[in-house]
């Protein structure tokens, strides 16, 4: 029964309960606004979002970017992000996809910028996910995540052990961004949410 709780309202939202979190979570706001602000988007960019949710984060980038994709493992959680950006990706300007982020439905060096909010810490395999947007990162291309922060005692007991987080200090979270083909990687934590800025070489 716990299992089924985490993955309707966070691990893989679904159903009534899903949708209605995630058509406006209000809790993630903060990251969406860190990740923004650290992306620092452009006219020209190609904006790739992992695990977009119900597609708040891609509407706030579609304002500035002149392409966007996105890819969530929910049914729902996608059909929620089509019906949010409509008008972009019935343009052709967005792209959302069903999909696994092990293996990314697009080609190599497909975008300039990446981002992922608050999912990092349900990845089963965060390298394979990490060496799979640096494969489809131009060279340079930046990558920035929110993620728990493990050292935060008020995350741990509000999240983490409820929710069955996977969270990593920062040594371990840069070795793998390097490993990953990144060559430039630094995290600020904030509020006990940690925010990963990458660059790929």
């Amino acid at each position: 029964m716990l299992e089924k709780f985490r993955d309707i309202t966070a691990r893989k939202p679904s159903g009534w309960l899903g949708k209605r979190l995630y058509e406006d979570p209000k809790a993630h706001r903060e990251s969406f606004r860190l990740i923004l602000e650290k992306l620092d988007l452009k006219s020209d960019d190609s904006y790739l979002e992992v695990a977009c949710g119900g597609g708040v984060l891609l509407e706030m980038a579609l304002k500035i970017v002149s392409r966007a994709a996105a890819i969530d493992h929910s049914a729902d959680m996608v059909e929620l992000t089509m019906e949010r950006n409509k008008a972009a990706v019935k343009s052709g300007v967005a792209e959302v996809v069903e999909g696994n982020a092990e293996s990314l439905p697009w080609p190599d060096e497909s975008f300039s910028c990446a981002a992922c909010a608050n999912a990092f810490f349900f990845i089963e395999h965060p390298e394979l996910v990490l060496s799979e947007i640096s494969r489809v990162l131009e060279p340079k291309g930046r990558l920035v995540f929110t993620t728990c922060s493990g050292e935060s005692s008020l995350i741990a007991i509000l999240f983490k052990r409820p929710y069955n987080l996977k969270t990593y200090p920062d040594e371990q979270m840069q070795r793998m961004l390097y490993s990953a083909g990144f060559s430039v990687a630094e995290v600020n934590t904030v509020s006990g949410i940690q925010v990963w800025v990458a660059q790929k070489a």
